[in-house]
């Protein structure tokens, strides 16, 4: 009997969590992530102040910048 009890316990486990799996609950940040907007992707200034912008913004799933932005910004800092 308390056999029969663990078995039955674990099959439980392993449907629910087979469920889970397959209709995709628990995958909470893959929503998150395609929901950013300007405001979420703002790179903080200790980011920037050590060199990290790239970083932040993969590590927060946030798209990286466009070589264009920095080309003109590196253009705007040679004119100076």
């Amino acid at each position: 009997m308390k056999n029969l009890k663990k078995i039955l316990t674990l099959l439980t486990l392993v449907a629910s969590f087979s469920a889970m799996a397959l209709l995709g609950f628990g995958d909470n940040n893959a929503s998150k992530n395609k929901n950013k907007v300007a405001k979420d992707c703002e790179v903080p200034a200790f980011a920037k102040a050590i060199g990290h912008k790239d970083q932040w913004l993969l590590h927060n799933g946030c798209p990286p910048e466009k070589k264009a932005n920095k080309d003109k910004g590196a253009e705007s800092k040679d004119a100076k």
